[in-house]
């Protein structure tokens, strides 16, 4: 159910333990929750690739995060995240991520982040961090 992202070296893989403290009153884990899944991938992505290439006057910010709810997740158990770069524009990154449970996939998310300068709050171009960007691009299909 990965659609062969699952051998691809570019796509990260990040596991989190699901807790109790996860669940909600439905008795499943919290739909929050999942947006701290694709975090955890997305930090692991930059910190391997990315933040390297970046200059201390500059940070990432999320610009726009979506979530699909494909399955519930339950407590106790473990989820696995793929994370990895669709695209990479002038001052943007734009991630997906596929968060399973075993074979099931539970949700699926896009997430876009841009680089702003630390003195203008404004974006700024990638530079080498874009240049690092473009050979990591997975295309789906």
């Amino acid at each position: 159910m990965t659609n062969g992202i699952d051998a691809d070296p570019r796509v990260l893989w990040s596991e989190d333990v699901l807790r109790y403290r996860d669940t909600d009153a439905n008795g499943h884990v919290n739909n929050a929750v999942f947006a701290a899944f694709c975090e955890s991938g997305r930090v692991q992505f930059f910190a391997t690739h990315l933040t390297p290439s970046l200059t201390p006057d500059t940070f990432f910010v999320i610009a726009r995060f979506v979530i699909d709810y494909r399955a519930e997740l339950h407590y106790p158990g473990r989820v696995r995240t793929a994370t990895w770069l669709a695209r990479a524009g002038r001052t943007s990154l734009g991630f997906r991520h596929r968060i399973l449970t075993g074979d099931t996939v539970a949700g699926e998310a896009e997430s876009i982040c841009v680089l702003l300068s630390k003195d203008t709050r404004r974006p700024v171009p990638l530079g080498a961090a874009g240049e690092a960007a473009v050979g990591l691009v997975v295309e789906e299909g």
